[in-house]
């Protein structure tokens, strides 16, 4: 039991940034109504700084749009997350 915590613990230590970009996503996505910059960063588990980084980025590149102070996911960036995932599949077998 004691082993499996802190695998479970370690999986989490070191993330690239596809994986943060992903958990990103997935944590909008999850939400109807979208999400705000401070539920982001607690859902995905980044500080203030990785937060600001990685929305500008997803903006930028179309993946998530700003709605009166709201992200939601677009269709770019369901497809991303898709793939994403599709990969992270592939990669476990």
């Amino acid at each position: 039991m004691f082993g499996l915590t802190i695998s479970f613990i370690n999986a989490f230590k070191y993330r690239d940034r596809t994986t943060i970009m992903a958990d990103i996503l997935k944590s909008v996505r999850s939400s109807r109504q979208g999400m705000r910059k401070t539920q982001i960063m607690q859902s995905a588990r980044i500080n203030h700084i990785q937060t600001e980084k990685y929305l500008g980025y997803l903006v930028n590149c179309g993946y998530i749009v700003s709605e009166r102070r709201t992200y939601v996911v677009t269709q770019k960036g369901a497809r991303y997350l898709q793939i994403v995932e599709i990969q992270t599949m592939s990669s476990l077998k």
